[in-house]
């Protein structure tokens, strides 16, 4: 079952989402045999460090390679690790996967088992108990005092400016994490490799040029309304990296969020769209959402052109990570341009 477990401000939106030059306190520990207590570190290029990283708060310096990196966000262990860096803990997302860690990720753990940091508020104590010389929290949804208290425990990398909470694009993840870990070689040839297998799909599934595409699911809050996620969201990236449009009404009613509260009696404002996608926690909300009334009149609907994501893919994209995607690029994109074509 894929379900979103993010906390506070986000929790309430949980199905939107499917559907801290810094004082070091901590120090470096050696490694042990305990879930948690050890981590692989980067190998650092020669004059990588010390690394500046520049993000929404500021800029943060990591003064060497870091032995013992603390994955804050609940997406940012991917970047982690497909730069080879096996982080000492990592936060929990959805999916209860061992480790808070998807299939797509699972070998870049090399056999190690990071302790699991909680949906809810991770407190000062438990990170610094932690002792990393690092902590990635780009997609953590960061408020300037969690920067602050954070980055009192070890230098600590917040989301970058320009984009909304939670809605960093995969390739500036990669590029921050990279930059932080003293290998951003190696980030920008996973950027390059990505957007080029992005380019090849694009290339071979034509049908979905310019068609736009509504992600959709039950509201969190009540049984009165359903969200549609704007075109800052990372699964609408993800089709808009495609071809496919967002329409310009979501964005609007989505403001300065990344996605849009519609109540199911204007419904029909989905009728326009070429395409809906659900991404929901279970296949019961899934029929729920199909039973609303005037569900099956939308036209997308009725010409076959609404998807239903596997679990697996629901989650890459809401992970939509340089680990995550690939695989899903194998899959979802023809599927709906064997039917949009």
């Amino acid at each position: 079952m894929f379900v979103d477990r993010r906390p506070g401000r986000l929790l309430s939106l949980v199905g939107l989402l499917l559907a801290g030059a810094l004082v070091l306190a901590g120090c470096s520990g050696s490694g042990g045999d305990q879930p948690g207590s050890g981590s692989t570190a980067p190998s650092g290029t020669p004059g990588a460090f010390p690394a500046t990283v520049t993000h929404k708060f500021g800029s943060t310096t990591v003064p060497a390679a870091p032995q013992r990196v603390v994955s804050l966000g609940y997406t940012d262990q991917d970047a982690i690790l497909a730069l080879g860096v096996v982080p000492v803990a990592v936060r929990e997302f959805t999916g209860n996967k061992p480790s808070a860690t998807w299939d797509w990720a699972q070998d870049e753990l090399q056999g190690q088992q990071p302790q699991v940091l909680p949906v809810g508020e991770v407190g000062t104590e438990a990170i610094a108990a932690l002792r990393p010389d690092l902590i990635v929290g780009i997609s953590a949804g960061l408020t300037q005092e969690q920067y602050d208290t954070y980055s009192k425990i070890a230098p600590t990398i917040a989301q970058p400016a320009g984009f909304v909470d939670y809605g960093t694009p995969w390739q500036d993840a990669t590029r921050l994490t990279g930059q932080a870990l003293g290998k951003p070689a190696e980030a920008e040839q996973l950027i390059r490799d990505l957007e080029a297998k992005f380019a090849q799909v694009k290339a071979a599934n034509p049908g979905l040029q310019g068609k736009s595409v509504a992600g959709v699911r039950p509201s969190t809050a009540d049984n009165a309304s359903f969200f549609v996620w704007g075109s800052q969201d990372l699964r609408a990236r993800f089709f808009q990296a495609l071809g496919m449009t967002i329409p310009q009404e979501f964005d609007h009613l989505a403001g300065s969020n990344f996605y849009a509260t519609i109540s199911t009696e204007e419904i029909s404002k989905l009728d326009p769209v070429d395409s809906i996608v659900l991404i929901t926690a279970s296949d019961a909300e899934t029929q729920a959402f199909q039973n609303l009334p005037g569900y099956s009149g939308l036209t997308p609907v009725q010409q076959g052109h609404a998807f239903t994501p596997t679990p697996e893919q629901s989650a890459a994209m809401s992970f939509s990570s340089v680990l995550s995607l690939p695989a899903l690029l194998d899959t979802l994109p023809a599927d709906m341009n064997a039917k949009l074509a």
